[in-house]
């Protein structure tokens, strides 16, 4: 996993998704034999409400303190948001890989959310504008909503059928969070992730 994608993984992470990196998407060749088609960079799931929160001391949420997400994640008009994601350290883009119905029904298929009278529509849909959103009915009792998001050095957007976000927002981000936060995280150990490293520099001044 290259730099690129260790920081939107740990991005996403603060923004309450779960996250799986490259994620192998096989096909089937002739005679029983098997080839990797593409990967998925970032294949990201969270739940309506996710947030972190710092509990202190009293029963109940009353006192919890909340440490936001980005803003632009804050639409939680859905039960569950999936982003099937691409990062590039340069020109934001998706791959044609990423596009094909093999490559689709892999991450609908891992995340498990998509019911089978509705995978032909969501394949469709995300191939040719990007996003498809799913209602109650639709997908067995919860709101749905998936959407192709490509990460890389360029303007934030909406492209032709992906969404960009840039990697200037996502690194400023994870340091303002870290500055703004930072009393309440100095004793959190991060891990070997940049949100990590950036951490321990912050600590260190």
């Amino acid at each position: 996993m290259n730099a690129g994608m260790r920081l939107v993984q740990s991005y996403l992470t603060l923004n309450g998704f779960f996250t799986v990196t490259e994620l192998p998407v096989l096909r089937e060749l002739r005679r029983g034999s098997y080839d990797q088609v593409t990967d998925l960079d970032i294949l990201a799931i969270r739940f309506r409400g996710a947030e972190y929160v710092v509990p202190r001391g009293h029963p109940g949420p009353s006192d919890d303190l909340r440490l936001p997400g980005d803003a632009l994640w804050g639409d939680d008009a859905h039960d569950v948001e999936v982003l099937i994601a691409e990062v590039k350290e340069g020109k934001p883009r998706v791959n044609d890989a990423l596009r094909q119905p093999a490559a689709l029904e892999t991450a609908l298929r891992r995340v498990g959310c998509v019911p089978d009278t509705q995978m032909q529509h969501c394949i469709e849909r995300l191939r040719h504008q990007g996003m498809v959103s799913l209602s109650a009915d639709e997908a067995d009792g919860f709101s749905l909503r998936v959407r192709i998001v490509a990460f890389g050095d360029g303007h934030q957007g909406e492209r032709d059928g992906y969404q960009v976000v840039s990697l200037q927002h996502v690194a400023h981000f994870i340091d303002a969070h870290l500055a703004r936060h930072h009393r309440v995280l100095q004793p959190a150990d991060l891990g070997d992730t940049p949100l990590g490293l950036l951490h321990l520099l912050r600590k260190l001044k």
